[in-house]
């Protein structure tokens, strides 16, 4: 197959998300699934705003995927694993969105996704997709349990401003672009620019200002794939530290500004599920940036962390 045909993939994936976000709109308006900021200091919009631009991105994913399988650049069962393994995620965030911010113990929550993300990671393993982590199917699941509980938890946090969580996957993704054409590894190529065009799309409709969000279920779908894409191209860390460390920081600023914030709330000795204003881009915005410009630097800082990542994976050390 020609190359170039493989950024067909992109464009399809932005038209069906751009066709269906509008839709999207519709429903969450008759349904009342809106992302309600009264009474809540953490939010900084102003008014209720739909949160279903998630499955408007999974629905772009889901549709490049198809005809990436149409063109038999990736297995029948890959496809549906992934497929169903996302619409589990998706359901994890919605209830999320819906009930559990008011009536679940986090820990229960943190334990649903990992029990989740370790049984999605297991089917993929049996259906054929390589991770390195151990040749034992249950410890290298149990390990990425671990990989996309974290992912989609640093997702969910930096999705705090309009268009930042989508923009800066959009910088991760471009790192796994370049790491999957140097590693010719055709099954992330094609999970990367899926999920590239299904935000491009979202993005029209999320950036400032904002009029829908993609809500727990699509920062949980986004924290997912790149957790599957990071998983993919991780080596063992005691045979392999590069590889191991590389595909980490190709997620990026989500991770480290995770780690801060966690860190942050157990030195004031507060729970770590406690919410707050101290992320990065709260501290830009804060001392008088535009959220554009948070959003525009927030960029510029995780393209330079994903390049960091790519040169030392690439690196011969």
């Amino acid at each position: 197959m020609n190359s170039l045909l493989f950024f067909l993939f992109l464009p399809i994936a932005f038209v069906f998300s751009l066709l269906v976000i509008p839709l999207l709109k519709k429903i969450a308006v008759k349904f009342r699934c809106y992302d309600d900021p009264t009474g809540d200091v953490l939010k900084i919009h102003q008014k209720p705003i739909p949160y279903l631009g998630g499955i408007g991105i999974f629905v772009g994913f889901g549709a490049g995927l198809v005809v990436a399988r149409l063109f038999h650049q990736v297995s029948g069962l890959q496809s549906l694993g992934l497929l169903l393994g996302s619409i589990i995620i998706l359901f994890l965030g919605f209830w999320d969105d819906l009930k559990w911010k008011k009536s679940v113990n986090p820990f229960i929550k943190l334990f649903c996704q990992f029990l989740a993300g370790t049984f999605i990671v297991l089917i993929l393993i049996k259906i054929g997709v390589n991770f390195h982590f151990s040749i034992y199917p249950l410890l290298a699941s149990i390990i990425a349990g671990f990989y996309i509980v974290g992912a989609m938890n640093a997702l969910n946090m930096q999705d705090g401003m309009d268009g930042l969580a989508g923009s800066v996957t959009i910088v991760s993704l471009i790192g796994f672009i370049v790491l999957s054409i140097t590693q010719g590894n055709i099954f992330a190529l094609i999970i990367s620019l899926c999920l590239l065009g299904g935000i491009i799309g979202f993005l029209i409709f999320n950036w400032r200002p904002a009029s829908i969000f993609m809500g727990d279920s699509g920062s949980h779908f986004l924290g997912f794939l790149l957790a599957i894409l990071t998983i993919t191209f991780s080596g063992h860390p005691l045979y392999n530290l590069k590889q191991f460390i590389g595909p980490i920081l190709i997620i990026g600023l989500p991770i480290i500004d995770a780690f801060w914030a966690i860190a942050r709330r157990l030195s004031r000795r507060q729970s770590p599920f406690y919410g707050d204003r101290g992320h990065l881009y709260d501290r830009l915005h804060t001392k008088g940036l535009s959220i554009q410009k948070t959003v525009l630097i927030c960029c510029l800082i995780q393209g330079m962390i994903v390049i960091s990542g790519i040169l030392i994976y690439l690196s011969k050390l």
